[in-house]
């Protein structure tokens, strides 16, 4: 492997040696973080926040961004709960899960029409749908609901028979496989990176390009509600901030993962990278017993590294492959 190739290499895969030094760091200050059950407990700690990044990683990749996920998830399990405990009681599971998976896309959907075909500002509308749905929360659910069907507590709260396995980290790797088979491996996922990196270029290709934003927002919309159950599992109750404050994690995790800001740019490996980084920095900080006080602040940390790491990192690519074409240039002379 040539220097330069091995450059690109370090700077695609920034976030797995951060990650590794972050362990190093935390196991040096107490050992005890080096066991299996906390490794899988970093994990477990924000499967249900990986859906979020995944959603939000998505339409950054296009180009835009969402404010709304969190409210997806938890409005779509609110509709869940109270349908269950109140509106028609005893419905059966499968019934439930599909209606959430519904709901989700349809708001995703409601999304990308605003945005795709009215062409209203991405901020704007899904700021709204965000203040919309978290207000609609609180009227239909009114306060905390604890009254789930036990098959939908599983797949955030379960573990696989008497294992340390999660049956949400499992949900979670599945669910990254086949992100990534749709971002690198279907005529969506080649669409959608293309929208991203130019639109009118993409347009220009026969790419249409309403339809391929609709197609991220009710992506978006359909990962945010599998989000939310598993939100709900793990905490085993649906609360009326459910979402809330990991909004701003969703970007931290996506741009850290090495999504671009201005799209066109993020692999699965890497977002699943900035997914870990978060729940290292949860695991570590718990064992550490760091002061609740302090976590919004650290929270705040990592999302301005994320954006420093993300701005410097193209930078650097730029500057590698601007020396490489360079001495290409200089070989042919």
């Amino acid at each position: 492997m040539s220097v330069k190739r091995l450059q690109l290499f370090l700077l695609d895969n920034m976030i797995w040696f951060i990650n590794l030094v972050l362990v190093v760091i935390f196991v040096a200050i107490e050992p005890r973080l080096l066991t299996p059950k906390n490794l899988i407990s970093m994990i477990y700690s924000v499967s249900m926040l990986g859906f979020l990044v995944f959603a939000q990683a998505i339409v950054l990749i296009s180009g835009n961004f969402d404010l709304s996920v969190g409210s997806i998830a938890g409005f779509s399990m609110t509709i869940v709960a109270v349908m269950f405990e109140y509106w028609a009681p005893g419905m059966p599971w499968p019934l439930l899960l599909l209606m959430m998976l519904i709901i989700g896309m349809a708001i995703g959907l409601y999304n990308g029409f605003f945005v795709a075909v009215l062409k209203i500002n991405p901020f704007l509308q899904t700021l709204g749908t965000y203040t919309l749905f978290y207000g609609l929360m609180l009227i239909v659910g009114r306060r905390t609901l604890f009254k789930l069907p036990e098959q939908l507590v599983i797949p955030g709260g379960g573990r696989f028979g008497n294992s340390i396995i999660p049956v949400a980290v499992v949900i979670l790797i599945i669910a990254s496989v086949i992100i990534h088979i749709l971002l690198s491996k279907t005529s969506l996922g080649r669409k959608i990176y293309a929208v991203g990196s130019n639109r009118e270029a993409a347009r220009s290709c026969g790419i249409s390009v309403e339809r391929t934003l609709i197609w991220v927002f009710v992506l978006s919309g359909l990962l945010s509600s599998i989000g939310g159950l598993l939100y709900s599992g793990y905490m085993n109750c649906v609360t009326m901030d459910l979402g809330r404050p990991d909004l701003f994690l969703t970007f931290a995790g996506a741009i850290i993962g090495g999504v671009a800001l201005d799209g066109g740019r993020g692999k699965v490996s890497g977002i699943f990278g900035g997914i870990m980084l978060l729940g290292i920095m949860q695991i570590g900080l718990t064992i550490l017993k760091t002061p609740a006080t302090w976590r919004e602040a650290m929270n705040g940390i990592v999302l301005i590294a994320a954006i420093l790491l993300n701005t410097y990192q193209v930078r650097l690519k730029g500057y590698v492959l601007a020396k490489k074409q360079h001495s290409l240039n200089t070989i042919k002379f």
